[in-house]
Formats: structure tokens, C-alpha cells, sequence
């Protein structure tokens, strides 16, 4: 199980990225923005899958989590009335209109189906989505992850072939895996993930490492994204350091900065 210290990813402040970069050449700030749009969208599909997840105990079965999920429903999205759920055996669906939900985002609109099952692993969620609006990000999801746990931590592993257009305005798209581990008495998250990317023309391989962050705190100090379009000899890095700046550098010698929302609303 990976250990985490308390400067982690918070269950209120799961999504990372902000909303402007600066800085560049016009192509690596565009590579830039799109990789922060990659990570930034694995992020939201996180904090939904989680939602279904977190109030489970791996040793329910796919009927028991379906009916588990649809109770605590009401912890998750909010003001009361802005969703309903329907249960049908090891499937639950959620219907949200303009919902506040996981990982404190704003604006939640679609359906979002997640269906249960038992592996030798532990307990599954086949989560899918088309066209789910949250605020100004569109997502359309198809993933399938475990859960399990391990004292006051939690542990989901995830693949996932989704996309949808970020918060800067560009439409990627992602296959890979991601990791979210969370711990329910200190309220942090972290988020580790690598993804074949393609926005557009543009194609990269993707990777998050490290990225955590504690609730009313900024990321801490020493995630990294880095995306690489190796055929073209291109590799972006993007630098997480506590504060509410991050800087990226490219190998063609291009830099900017990226600014982050921290605090308790972040």
C-alpha cells in the first residue's frame, strides 16, 4: 500500500489544474495546456468514480453496493432534489441537474451509470458517462476499478478510456490507468496516473506523479506531470512546488507558468 504523508490530495479539492498558463512558445504553451487538460479531466472522472465508491466495503456484494451507493447518495450531491437515483440489481444510475458534488465541483448535469461486480480482487465499478457537463468541462467516461482498503486509507485502481474538453478549451483524449488513494481521517487525496493522450493531431503519452494535496492547502511540493510526443522528440514537464504557481519547461527550451487555486474553496 503506498504511504502518503499529510500534505495530500483533499477529498474537497481533488482537481488540481487552474485556468490560465502563461509564458512559452505558442506550441508548448498549447502542449502544456492540453497536458494540464489531459490530467485535469482523469481528475473529474475520479471524483465521480470515487463518490460511488467511497462509502463501500470491498466485501459487499454487487447488489449490496448498488443499493449502499444509492443511500449515501445524498452525502455526495447536493442541494437536496438536484438528483435521483435508480437501482436496478447490481447497477445504479445517477440523473444530476445542476448538482454540487465530490471533490467540491460545481454544476454537475448528465447521467452517470455504474454497474458492480465481484472479482478475485475485490470489488468492481464499471462507471460510463456521455456528454456529463461539470461547469465548462464535458466528459464522456468508460472505466472499470477496483477498491480496497487498508486501515483508515483507501485505494482505487483504475483504467479508463474517456475523453471530453477541459477547462481551457481542448478536447482530449485518454487510454490508460490511473491510481486515487485517500484517507478519510486527514482528508487527503493523491492521484498518480499514465495515459496515451491525442488532441486533435497531437499524440503524447501522458503521466502523473506524486500529485497530493490536503484540504484549504495548495498541491503539495514534488508532483510532476510530464508529456512526451516522442515521435516528435517533445517533452513537457509541469512542476508542482506548495505554492500556488507551478512552472513547466519544454526540451525545445520554451517555459512558463501555470497558475493553481488553493485554499479552502479551491
Amino acid at each position: 500500500m503506498m504511504r502518503m504523508n499529510r500534505r495530500l490530495l483533499p477529498l474537497g479539492c481533488l482537481t488540481l489544474l487552474a485556468l490560465s498558463a502563461c509564458g512559452g512558445g505558442d506550441d508548448d504553451t498549447l502542449d502544456a495546456e492540453q497536458a494540464m487538460d489531459a490530467v485535469e479531466l482523469s481528475q473529474r472522472e475520479a471524483a465521480l468514480v470515487v463518490a460511488s465508491t467511497h462509502p463501500l466495503d470491498p466485501t459487499m456484494t454487487a447488489e449490496q453496493a448498488a443499493k449502499a451507493a444509492a443511500l449515501s447518495a445524498s452525502l455526495v450531491y447536493r442541494p437536496a432534489g438536484c438528483f435521483t437515483t435508480l437501482v436496478q440489481g447490481t447497477a445504479i444510475t445517477y440523473t444530476l441537474a445542476d448538482c454540487t458534488g465530490p471533490f467540491k465541483m460545481n454544476l454537475i448535469n448528465g447521467k452517470v451509470e455504474v454497474v458492480y461486480s465481484v472479482g478475485a480482487d475485490g470489488l468492481h465499478a464499471q462507471t460510463t458517462a456521455q456528454a456529463l457537463r461539470i461547469g465548462d468541462v464535458s466528459l464522456d467516461i468508460a472505466s472499470e476499478g477496483f477498491l480496497s482498503v487498508e486501515g483508515d486509507w483507501r485505494k482505487l485502481q483504475v483504467s479508463t478510456r474517456g475523453a471530453g474538453v477541459g477547462s481551457r478549451g481542448h478536447r482530449v483524449e485518454r487510454d490508460g490507468a490511473y491510481t486515487v488513494t485517500w484517507n478519510k481521517v486527514e482528508g487527503c487525496v493523491g492521484f498518480e496516473g499514465a495515459f496515451e493522450t491525442r488532441a486533435g493531431e497531437r499524440q503524447f503519452e501522458t503521466t502523473a506523479t506524486g500529485l497530493s494535496r490536503c484540504a484549504g492547502q495548495c498541491p503539495a511540493a514534488g508532483g510532476r506531470i510530464v508529456h512526451e510526443a516522442i515521435h516528435r522528440g517533445l517533452r513537457i514537464q509541469i512542476d508542482f512546488d506548495g505554492t500556488d504557481t507551478v512552472r513547466w519547461t519544454s526540451s525545445s527550451g520554451s517555459q512558463g507558468t501555470v497558475g493553481i487555486s488553493c485554499g479552502a474553496g479551491a
